[in-house]
C-alpha cells in the first residue's frame, strides 16, 4: 500500500492533474486558498535548509572519488576537459535560445506581468513592507545597481567559509567544496576514509530528507498554486508559457545534438541512436530519474552501440552525477526569465556570470532531483543580486512539464559525452553483458 502511494505521489500525470485542480480550487474557493498559501513557503524554507548540507557532503565526496580513482586515471584529462567544456557550450547556447526566444515572453506591458509584480512584492516584502521598497517588474531599481557594484570575483572567493554557510551563500560553499575534495583526495591514512565515509552518512540522510519533501510535492503544489491564483488570478500560470516553451525547445535541440554525436561516434545512423538507446529514453521520460537509468543507458551503450565497458561504466555514472546539463541549460534560462521579469538590462559581463555560475551551480546540483534542483537556481540568481523566492513557486507549478525534458537531456546528453570519450570495443566478445569485464581503453 506504501509503495503505491509513493508511486503515485511521484507520478508526473498525478502532480499535472493536481495543478489543474489547484487552478481550479483557487478560482471557485479563494478564502480557503488564501489560507493554504503559507504551506508553500513553509516548503521553500525546508527545502533550502537542506540545500547546504547536502551541497557540503555531496560535492566533497565527488571530487574526493574521481581524484582517488587510480583506474580513472587515463580518462582525467577528457574529464576534466570535456565536462566543463560541455557545461560552458550548454549554457551559451541556452543563453542563445533566449535572444530568440525571450522567456518572459511579451508580458511586459501586459496584465499577467502586474499580475507577477503582485506576487513578487507580496511574497518577496510582505504586505507591511511593501510601501518601504516598491519593487515593479517594469522598472528595475535596486538589482541593476546592485549587480555594477559588487566585482565578480567576490561572488566566488569564500574569505569565511563559516560566514558563507551562516549566509546560505551557496556559490561560495560549492568553490570551497571542490578544493577542499581535491585535497582529501591526496590525503593518505584511515583518517581521510573515516571522514569520507561519514559524509556519505550525511549525503543519505540529506537524500532521504529530499526524498520525504518530493512525495510531499502534489500537497505544496496545490496549497501555493491555488494560493496564488486566488489572489491574482491565472494570468502569472499563463505567463509562463514562453519559458516553458524555451526550456523544451532548447531540450529538443540538444537531444538533437546528442543523436548525433552518438551517431558519428558509434558509427551508425542518427534513427538507431535514438532507437538503440530507446529503453533510457523511455525510463527517463517515464521516471524523470537520472540515476535510475544510468544501469540502463551502460548496457545499452556497451550491448547495442559497442562502446568499451569500462569507460561507459566509469564515464557515465559520473557524468549523470556530476556533468548536470539539463540543470545549466534549466539555470540559464531561469535566471534570464527573472532578469526580464524586473526589467534588468544584462551586459556581456552579466551573460558571461550567468554561464558561469550556471555551471557551478549544474555541478552543485550532483543528485538534486524535484523541486530542490528548482530552489537551486538561487546560486545563480544570488549572483546578480536578482530576488527568486517568489519565481520558484512559480517554476515548482511548471516544473512537471520541464523536468521530463530536464532529465531527458540529462542523460541523453551524457550518453553522447560518454560515446565521445569511450571507444568502440573491436572484439565482439565483450559487447554481451554475459562477457568477462572489459579491457581498460
Amino acid at each position: 500500500m506504501m509503495r503505491f502511494i509513493t508511486k503515485l505521489l511521484s507520478n508526473p500525470l498525478f502532480i499535472l492533474a493536481t495543478l489543474g485542480a489547484s487552478i481550479l480550487f483557487g478560482v471557485k474557493f479563494p478564502d480557503i486558498s488564501q489560507s493554504l498559501d503559507p504551506i508553500g513557503g513553509y516548503y521553500i524554507s525546508f527545502l533550502k535548509m537542506i540545500v547546504l548540507p547536502y551541497l557540503l557532503t555531496t560535492i566533497t565526496i565527488g571530487i574526493a572519488s574521481v581524484a582517488a580513482d587510480p583506474k580513472g586515471a587515463r580518462y582525467t584529462w577528457r574529464i576534466v576537459v570535456i565536462y566543463p567544456l560541455s557545461m560552458i557550450l550548454v549554457a551559451a547556447l541556452s543563453v542563445g535560445a533566449c535572444f530568440l526566444l525571450p522567456p518572459a515572453g511579451n508580458t511586459s506591458d501586459g496584465e499577467a506581468m502586474a499580475a507577477l509584480g503582485a506576487i513578487v512584492n507580496k511574497e518577496s516584502h510582505g504586505d507591511q513592507s511593501a510601501n518601504r521598497l516598491e519593487v515593479t517588474l517594469s522598472k528595475p531599481k535596486v538589482s541593476e545597481t546592485q549587480i555594477a557594484t559588487y566585482p565578480i570575483i567576490d561572488r566566488f572567493v569564500p574569505s569565511n567559509v563559516f560566514e558563507s554557510l551562516s549566509q546560505g551563500d551557496s556559490l561560495k560553499v560549492v568553490i570551497f567544496c571542490i578544493i577542499f575534495g581535491a585535497a582529501l583526495a591526496r590525503q593518505d591514512g584511515a583518517g581521510s576514509f573515516s571522514l569520507l565515509a561519514n559524509m556519505k552518512i550525511v549525503q543519505s540522510a540529506c537524500i532521504e530528507v529530499i526524498r520525504w519533501l518530493n512525495l510531499l510535492l502534489p500537497i505544496t503544489l496545490f496549497a501555493m498554486v491555488s494560493g496564488q491564483v486566488s489572489k491574482v488570478g491565472a494570468g502569472p500560470l499563463l505567463s509562463l508559457a514562453p519559458f516553458v516553451t524555451v526550456q523544451v525547445l532548447t531540450a529538443c535541440v540538444l537531444i538533437l545534438i546528442s543523436a548525433l554525436i552518438i551517431a558519428r561516434s558509434a558509427r551508425v545512423s542518427p534513427i538507431d541512436a535514438f532507437v538503440k538507446l530507446r529503453e533510457t529514453l523511455i525510463l527517463a521520460v517515464t521516471t524523470r530519474s537520472s540515476f535510475a537509468c544510468i544501469p540502463v543507458a551502460a548496457r545499452e551503450l556497451v550491448e547495442k552501440l559497442h562502446f568499451n565497458r569500462f569507460g561507459t561504466e566509469l564515464v557515465m555514472p559520473l557524468g549523470t552525477t556530476i556533468c548536470r546539463i539539463g540543470h545549466v541549460q534549466y539555470f540559464v534560462i531561469g535566471t534570464i526569465f527573472v532578469s526580464q521579469m524586473y526589467g534588468v538590462d544584462l551586459t556581456l559581463a552579466h551573460y558571461a556570470l550567468i554561464i558561469i555560475t550556471s555551471v557551478a551551480a549544474g555541478f552543485a546540483s550532483s543528485g538534486a532531483s524535484g523541486a530542490l534542483g528548482v530552489v537551486m537556481i538561487s546560486i545563480v540568481t544570488d549572483a546578480l543580486h536578482l530576488p527568486v523566492e517568489a519565481a520558484i513557486a512559480l517554476f515548482i507549478a511548471v516544473d512537471p512539464i520541464i523536468d521530463v525534458f530536464r532529465t531527458t537531456v540529462l542523460v541523453y546528453g551524457n550518453c553522447a559525452l560518454t560515446a565521445i570519450m569511450t571507444p568502440l570495443e573491436k572484439d565482439p566478445a565483450l559487447w554481451t553483458s554475459e562477457a568477462p569485464e572489459a579491457r581498460a581503453a
